[in-house]
């Protein structure tokens, strides 16, 4: 979950111009539609951590604990609609993502902390673990793919400048994913094994 909720929020905040233009066109790419997909990209990841993590707390949890968890629930629920209230207030349907990315986020966080505390003293485990191994490299993709939107991608002149920016994130990606199936080649293979035991 982690790996394609990485991947999304490295390369998809430097392509959501270009996406919505290729779509839909320059009227709604220079709106607020792009600036929403932008920072959709983070909600996803958010997303995918929060509901593996509360998947795993509610498969081991106590009947106490499961309690506890369904009031933080009410909890982060009223503090997300004050979020809501005030953000879209702010910022419109860019708040209405920021604020359900906090409440996931605050989610996301009681979550580690029950997991932190089941695998107290166990060295099976580590949230470092839980990140795929290239992760630097897709860091790296996110910043390069930024400065490329930046300083070649032309709204005025789109299609010849577009094609340099889709060039150079398609080098980062074939790059990110070398690396990646590389270092995390043992891990894919168990993914593999264990779709085929399925069929």
């Amino acid at each position: 979950m982690c790996f394609a909720g990485v991947v999304f929020m490295a390369f998809g905040p430097s392509y959501s111009y270009s996406l919505i233009r290729l779509l839909y066109g320059k009227k709604w790419s220079d709106g607020e539609a792009s600036v929403v997909l932008r920072y959709y990209c983070f909600y996803v990841i958010v997303l995918a951590m929060n509901g593996t993590s509360e998947a795993f707390m509610h498969a081991v949890a106590t009947e106490s604990q499961l309690k506890r968890s369904n009031d933080s629930l009410l909890v982060f629920s009223l503090i997300s609609i004050v979020l809501n209230v005030l953000l879209i207030r702010l910022y419109g349907s860019v708040g209405l993502i920021m604020a359900n990315s906090l409440n996931m986020t605050l989610r996301i966080l009681y979550s580690a902390m029950f997991i932190k505390d089941y695998f107290k003293g166990s060295s099976s485990f580590s949230f470092r673990g839980c990140f795929p191994s290239g992760w630097v490299i897709l860091l790296l993709s996110s910043v390069i793919t930024l400065v490329s939107e930046n300083v070649v991608l032309d709204q005025d002149n789109f299609w010849p400048t577009f094609m340099i920016h889709f060039s150079v994130g398609l080098a980062c990606f074939c790059v990110s994913s070398y690396v990646i199936y590389y270092r995390e080649k043992p891990f894919i293979k168990k993914i593999i094994r264990f779709r085929d035991h399925s069929d």
